[in-house]
């Protein structure tokens, strides 16, 4: 399964991993959790992008390497305001402020793959999680499925 990190570094640090639909999978904090991370996204899935909610994080660049995933960062500070916009649908959930910036960070990068997901099905139309996943991790044109589902017998739009 192919999943997006969203990190908070701290004292008491947070991991919050989803999928390409957007689904939480794993949401935790605390302590000793940074010790942690690396592990749990191996044994979670194959992480391919790790996101926080600071426009530097020398941490975030450093276990995107060590996963080889890719490191995905705004382009300044994630307010408080835009987080919560973020995870308005987990407003049920009771969340400390680690688990808040982690789930935002996993969501601003999951709508960045989602937007490359939403050209992919505009021009394939619907397709299965493991066509998707193929796709991000390829990183062919989406020519090449086009042509890969109808050489299997697969119509496109």
């Amino acid at each position: 399964m192919l999943l997006i990190a969203g990190v908070d570094f701290g004292t008491n640090s947070s991991l919050a991993l989803v999928n390409l639909e957007g689904e939480l999978i794993y949401l935790s904090s605390g302590k000793n959790m940074e010790n942690k991370i690396i592990k749990i996204c191996i044994e979670k899935g194959k992480v391919i992008a790790i996101a926080t909610d600071k426009k530097e994080a020398k941490k975030a660049k450093k276990w995107a390497s060590l996963l080889e995933a890719e490191l995905i960062l705004p382009k300044k500070d994630l307010s408080k305001f835009k987080k919560e916009r973020l995870i308005k649908k987990y407003r049920s959930m009771k969340l400390n402020s680690h688990e808040k910036s982690s789930l935002a960070s996993a969501l601003f990068a999951y709508k960045i793959y989602k937007k490359k997901l939403k050209r992919f099905e505009d021009e394939l139309g619907k397709v299965p999680l493991n066509i998707k996943e193929e796709f991000i991790l390829s990183k062919k044109r989406i020519a090449y499925f086009k042509n890969k589902l109808r050489g299997a017998g697969i119509s496109c739009l």
